[in-house]
């Protein structure tokens, strides 16, 4: 990409840290083993955070002080990817591997892979296919369960597997590198769900690093999204917040074969609902007042399968404010995914003008309108 491409870009959308989002998205971090990543996060955040915790089960808490008693501000983004554990080595050395999160034997077949040891060694390998040549029509067309299928580290038996340092247990993680594509503002990286909204929490707090708020403001890394919004209940029963933001993808419908519901490059994608909540009004009128008045466009999302961790969050204590901004995907729960830089920095701009804004006057106004 040229100067003077990226400025434009820049001037257009806003500025990006690629170096941040490649190092998010590149770590390995599978629901229940997302340490790696909760350390890029904590490195990134650690600069503008007064405190960083950690509940039991690993969802990090970086916490930025407001300027007095104001209200807690959650905003949530998990930090955990879809992927597998070894599941068995046989005495050829072929790996079985059980899936963690949601996969479609189609988009796995050939894909690299990589298995993080006890050690933590990064072992490579592949996910084995067949050769079509004379394959019956019945085989060919049918899409292969993950149980069935094998990955391949090279090695001749079981032996060798195993002195490379793989056990049963292992993290495999898709391998996909991060790409800027022809049209720079188009991403690609794999773990965009949902590091995303990870990242988009930590830039809120590094964008208000010396800013006065009246809000105490949590961006956490929540674990175990992908299997049951799990990290999501504990991080807020840890936190205690007052008003709840889950920031995830969407489904990005502008592939060809879709309905076109929700576009990537619109702007902020509010949440009316998903198979998990149903967003709060008095929030949800707000943020679509607060993006108009910053000139930003806005789609709204009825998500019908799938959950956020809002899904926990709402629900809490005797209730949480809540909603879901949305970034939509195409690709989403493959080795590869893809989001556009606009949608992005404009959630980034909203929800940073939003966490200025709040204090008890605010959210009491919220509240009424569910009452």
């Amino acid at each position: 990409m040229t100067e003077k491409k990226a400025t434009k870009i820049e001037k257009a959308y806003g500025k990006v840290d690629l170096k941040m989002m490649r190092e998010f998205t590149d770590a390995d971090g599978i629901s229940g083993c997302e340490k790696e990543a909760t350390r890029v996060m904590k490195k990134w955040v650690s600069p503008v955070a007064d405190e960083i915790t950690y509940d039991t089960l690993g969802s990090l808490i970086a916490l930025q002080k407001g300027t007095g008693n104001g209200p807690k501000i959650m905003l949530a983004g998990h930090i955990d990817e879809i992927g597998f554990v070894v599941r068995n080595i046989d005495d050829k050395g072929f790996i079985r591997i059980a899936a963690i999160g949601g996969w479609w034997g189609h988009v796995l077949l050939s894909q690299p892979v990589i298995i993080t040891t006890r050690e933590g060694k990064k072992v490579f390998g592949i996910v084995g296919s067949q050769a079509p040549h004379g394959m019956p029509a019945d085989v060919r067309n049918k899409v292969r369960e993950v149980k069935e299928m094998f990955v391949d580290i090279g090695c001749k038996d079981k032996n060798e597997v195993e002195l490379a340092g793989v056990r049963i247990g292992d993290m495999v993680t898709p391998k996909s590198d991060f790409n800027v594509m022809a049209n720079p503002n188009y991403l690609l990286a794999k773990a965009w769900d949902d590091r995303v909204g990870a990242l988009i929490a930590t830039e809120v707090l590094l964008n208000l690093k010396d800013v006065p708020h009246a809000a105490d403001l949590y961006a956490v890394g929540t674990v175990q999204e992908e299997v049951g919004l799990r990290g999501a209940k504990t991080a807020t029963y840890a936190v205690k917040p007052d008003l709840g933001i889950a920031i995830d993808v969407t489904i990005a419908d502008d592939t060809p074969g879709s309905e076109a519901r929700i576009k990537m490059g619109v702007g902020v994608t509010l949440g009316i609902l998903d198979a998990s909540h149903l967003g709060h009004r008095g929030l949800l009128h707000y943020l679509d007042g607060l993006a108009k008045e910053l000139k930003i466009d806005v789609q709204y999302e009825a998500l019908l399968a799938g959950g956020t961790d809002s899904g926990e969050i709402h629900k809490s204590f005797e209730g949480i404010v809540n909603l879901t901004l949305s970034i939509p995907s195409r690709y989403i729960h493959s080795h590869r995914a893809m989001i556009h830089r606009k949608d992005y920095c404009d959630t980034v701009t909203l929800l940073t003008e939003f966490c200025k804004r709040v204090d008890w006057k605010l959210l009491e106004e919220l509240k009424e309108t569910n009452r």
